[in-house]
């Protein structure tokens, strides 16, 4: 594999830093979820019938700080109005009929009211957040969220979810080819391998997006936090 600093004179890393605000800011939630952030459902259930739990060991070794993190996010972006948007794998037919041909090939059973089909409930939506079903691994190939976004006028998005160097970074890599400016937050995302975590932040770090720590972002939304009425009560939103 080449070394990184041959690689970027193909690809020169010099993207503009993203100042996340209300108004053009929303935080992507991707598959945080019963199907594969929970030890006890899902493919981790799956894997531990068949006697592999150490599959997951890094993972949900990593996950509660995952969700602390998300936690912080999600509060303070409710609090000043930014939108918050989960998206979540789950087919529109209890059979699974409709899901992508390689879901299909993977198991990817997740029907509507499954149990592997909520969120988690540490990190639920709250009020009238948008929730987006994908029937495979980039949203914007099978949820509406380009035009959502673009209707509400939203062109900065913070991403965070599972797994990084899957679905996470197929909606980094398709949503910078959009047109949107991207923060990845490193300490809000988890992937199986640890190996694979770092390195798909490392690659994709000021070509498709800014990799960024929870704290510097929400330093960042707070120094951007406006003055007066509350967006987020204005809005009918309320807080966790």
């Amino acid at each position: 594999m080449p070394h990184r600093d041959s690689q970027d004179r193909f690809w020169p890393r010099h993207m503009v830093e993203v100042i996340p605000a209300p108004g053009d800011t929303a935080l992507i939630i991707i598959d945080m979820q019963y199907l594969d952030a929970h030890p006890d459902f899902g493919l981790a259930k799956k894997a531990a019938e068949s006697g592999r739990t150490d599959i997951y060991e890094h993972l949900f070794s990593r996950l509660p700080r995952v969700i602390t993190n998300i936690q912080r996010l999600q509060k303070l972006c409710r609090e000043t109005g930014i939108e918050v948007i989960f998206i979540k794998i789950q087919s529109y037919t209890q059979d699974g009929r409709d899901l992508s041909p390689g879901y299909k090939a993977k198991g990817m059973q997740c029907p509507p009211g499954s149990k592997e089909a909520q969120i988690l409930e540490e990190i639920q939506p709250v009020g009238d957040e948008i929730v987006l079903p994908k029937l495979s691994t980039s949203a914007f190939t099978s949820t509406p969220i380009d035009q959502l976004l673009r209707y509400m006028g939203i062109t900065k998005l913070l991403v965070c979810g599972v797994n990084t160097n899957y679905c996470v970074e197929t909606f980094i890599r398709d949503a910078f080819d959009r047109g949107y400016e991207v923060i990845l937050l490193e300490d809000c995302c988890a992937a199986i391998v640890e190996e694979h975590h770092r390195v798909t932040c490392e690659e994709v770090d000021d070509i498709f997006c800014k990799v960024h720590s929870t704290e510097n972002i929400l330093q960042a939304i707070e120094q951007n936090r406006p003055v007066g009425k509350n967006p987020g009560k204005y809005r009918g939103r309320r807080g966790t």
